[in-house]
Order: C-alpha cells, then sequence, then structure tokens
C-alpha cells in the first residue's frame, strides 16, 4: 500500500516563514508599530486606571463578538489560529501606528493650506481613508507572499483583511478613549466610556473589518482566480477603491443645513449602505467557496458526502435547515450527529486541499484517511439511528 505521509505545507498552520523576505519586513514594521503605540499610550497607561480598563474590556468585546462572526463566515475552510492572529496584529500595530504618523502629517498640510475650519470639517474624511486603507491592504498583500497557501478563494482574503480591520479598530478605539480620557474635563471615565460606546455602537457595525475585508476580497481574487490578469488585477484594484469610498462615505460631513433628526438618520443610512454592500460581496464570496469545496469533494463516495449534502453545505442557513430536518429523520440525537458530519466533512476538505497544494496522492495522506475514516463512523451512528428498535416512533425509514 505505500508509506502512509502526514501531508504538511511548510508549518501549516503556522506563520512563521524564515526564508522569505516579506515575512521579515511583517517583523519588522509590527516591531516599530509596537514600540510607536507603546509610546503613544504611556501617558495614558500611567495616569489611567478605571476608564482605561473600561475601554479595554468594552473593546476586547467587540473583538471577541466580531471573531466569532468571522469563525461563522468562514464555511469551508477554517483559517489557521496563528495566521488570523498575524493579521489582527498588522491592523492594531503596523497599519494603526503609521496611520497615525500619516494622519498627523497630512492633517497638518489640510491646516496650513486651507485652515482650521476645512481641516475639522473634511480631514477625517480625506486622511482616514487615503492613508488607513492602504496600509491595512498591505497586510493582505504581506500575507499572500508569507502564506500563499492558505489563501484558496476570494472568502480568504475577506476573512484576513477584516481581520487586519478589527486589530486596527480595536487600537484606535482605545487611543480615542486615552485622549478623550485625559482631555475631558470633567472626569477620566466620562471621557473615556462616551467616546468608547460612540465607536462601538455608531460606527462598530460598519467600520474598519467592512473596509479591509472588501480590500481583501479583491486581492484574494487577484491572487486565486483563474480569470484574466486584467479582470483579477482590476478586481484587486476596484476592492482596494471601494474600500476607501466605503470609508470616505462613512467620515465625509453631513450638510450643516439639515435638521438633527435628520441627520443622524441619514448617518446610520450610510452605514446600512456600506453593511449591504459587504453582505453582497461576501455572499459571492461564498459562492465561489463552494464551488470550491464541490471541487475538492469532487470523485468521493456518496458514503462520504451526497450530492444532497453538497447542497445542503452551500450556506450557514441550509446546513441548519438540514440539521433541523434530520430530527425528523434520525431522532432527538440526529441534530448533532449532522452537525457533527457536516463538519468533519469540511475537515475532510481541508485535508484534500492541503494534500493537492503538497502534490500528494490523497489515498496515502494520513490526514485525508483520518478525516475521512472519521465522516464515515459518523455516517455509520446515523445508519444506526435508523434502526426500528431506535426509531420506531418517527416512522423513519428501514
Amino acid at each position: 500500500m505505500g508509506d502512509l505521509a502526514r501531508v504538511v505545507v511548510e508549518g501549516q498552520g503556522t506563520f512563521v516563514r524564515v526564508r522569505r523576505p516579506a515575512y521579515w519586513l511583517y517583523v519588522l514594521v509590527v516591531g516599530f508599530g509596537l514600540v510607536h503605540i507603546g509610546e503613544t499610550m504611556a501617558d495614558g497607561l500611567q495616569q489611567l486606571s478605571t476608564a482605561l480598563w473600561i475601554a479595554i474590556i468594552l473593546n476586547g468585546i467587540l473583538a471577541v463578538g466580531f471573531v466569532w462572526i468571522l469563525a461563522r463566515m468562514d464555511l469551508f475552510e477554517r483559517e489557521p489560529a496563528a495566521v488570523r492572529a498575524a493579521a489582527f496584529l498588522w491592523g492594531g500595530l503596523a497599519a494603526t501606528s503609521l496611520a497615525i504618523i500619516a494622519n498627523n502629517n497630512l492633517l497638518a498640510l489640510l491646516t496650513k493650506e486651507y485652515g482650521v475650519a476645512f481641516t475639522t470639517k473634511w480631514g477625517p474624511a480625506i486622511a482616514g481613508p487615503l492613508n488607513e486603507e492602504w496600509l491595512k491592504t498591505l497586510g493582505v498583500v504581506l500575507l499572500v507572499f508569507i502564506v500563499r497557501e492558505h489563501f484558496n478563494g476570494a472568502l480568504d482574503g475577506l476573512i484576513y483583511g477584516a481581520l487586519i480591520g478589527l486589530g486596527f479598530q480595536v487600537v484606535e478605539n482605545l487611543t480615542y478613549a486615552i485622549n478623550y480620557a485625559l482631555n475631558n474635563p470633567n472626569s477620566d471615565l466620562a471621557g473615556s466610556l462616551s467616546i468608547t460606546l460612540t465607536r462601538i455602537v455608531v460606527a462598530g457595525p460598519w467600520s474598519h473589518p467592512i473596509y479591509s475585508g472588501v480590500a481583501g476580497l479583491g486581492i484574494a481574487f487577484a491572487v486565486t482566480s483563474r480569470r484574466s490578469a486584467t479582470l483579477r488585477y482590476g478586481a484587486a484594484v476596484a476592492g482596494t477603491i471601494a474600500a476607501w469610498a466605503a470609508h470616505f462615505l462613512w467620515n465625509s460631513p453631513m450638510p450643516s443645513w439639515l435638521p438633527s433628526a435628520l441627520t443622524v438618520f441619514l448617518s446610520f443610512g450610510k452605514g446600512v449602505l456600506i453593511l449591504v454592500f459587504f453582505v453582497v460581496l461576501y455572499r459571492y464570496a461564498v459562492r465561489r467557496e463552494w464551488h470550491w469545496f464541490g471541487e475538492i469533494m469532487k470523485g468521493q463516495p456518496a458514503a462520504v458526502i451526497t450530492a444532497d449534502e453538497l447542497d445542503q453545505m452551500r450556506t450557514l442557513g441550509t446546513r441548519k435547515k438540514a440539521r433541523n430536518a434530520a430530527v425528523g429523520v434520525y431522532g432527538p440525537n440526529g441534530k448533532r450527529l449532522v452537525g457533527r458530519l457536516q463538519r468533519a466533512q469540511v475537515e475532510l476538505g481541508e485535508a484534500l486541499a492541503r494534500a493537492k497544494r503538497a502534490n500528494v496522492d490523497p489515498e496515502f495522506a494520513l490526514d485525508v484517511i483520518v478525516a475521512r475514516t472519521n465522516v464515515l463512523s459518523i455516517r455509520d451512528e446515523l445508519d444506526a439511528a435508523w434502526t426500528p428498535g431506535i426509531r420506531a416512533v418517527n416512522n423513519a425509514p428501514v
């Protein structure tokens, strides 16, 4: 039968790539960011206590919530924790620190050329998108050069881009919290809490993870699609421009002549428009990922995955519908068993993809054999749940 080989793709699941120049550029810039952000926050860390900890806790909740959502959005391949952490750190340390420097210089230039009033009104809409979006997108590009094997489709770029944006948002929120706490005439807590809640509740749902996710999707499409070079790189440029445009739209001021109530309504309208645009792109990316999963699973016997099960894997909604329907077929444990089967089929797809990348025959790859055995074992449990003795009350087929 031949030797069984575990498929390992250059330190599968890790991020350290000492032979790749892009890795050392990443380390250098993130290291600089760590020092710069530390210096930026030094005064706040020394002077604030309760106010800072509350801001950290609230932004921690924001981060955990986004990470949970992104994990559910990533339907067909779980991105390695080390690479996800690397994406978050680029956004939180590298992109944020460089953006602080770039924004301060650009705002000073705008003030010098156009005055304080213009810069106060339009500075965030100009400096924020112009400086921040390309710095965050650079993180996705570096990830491509460092861990290209973990980019299988557009959805991977969306996930990594969103994590970079999340890191940026969390650290940026903390810098705002410190500044407002130090400058608030009433109390540190009032300043920190007011700006933190505003940035999380008002801007959080359609902020940096959305912008960077859109740009990341375009970059990943460019490096994974088999379309023409013009279309692929055009998509990368379009994604970056769309991220900039969404950021500009959110930061742009509302006309001063609008009533306050209408201003609030339109502000949320801008956010909803950005979120809808992101959801449309996400649905497109998931559809492409589903087709990729179908190609990876092609040739697997029905005992591993049937045509109906492949169709049920398309979205979170179709998966949940299949799990709920399983109760009527397999009894009380049906939902749990089908959920396990779906997870096992995804793990098999990941193993098959690793074997393909490593140019290893999947029949002799230990990862694939173990994953397929797990699927077949769960299938046996489902078959057992169909027996008359167990399922008589549910009129299951026998």
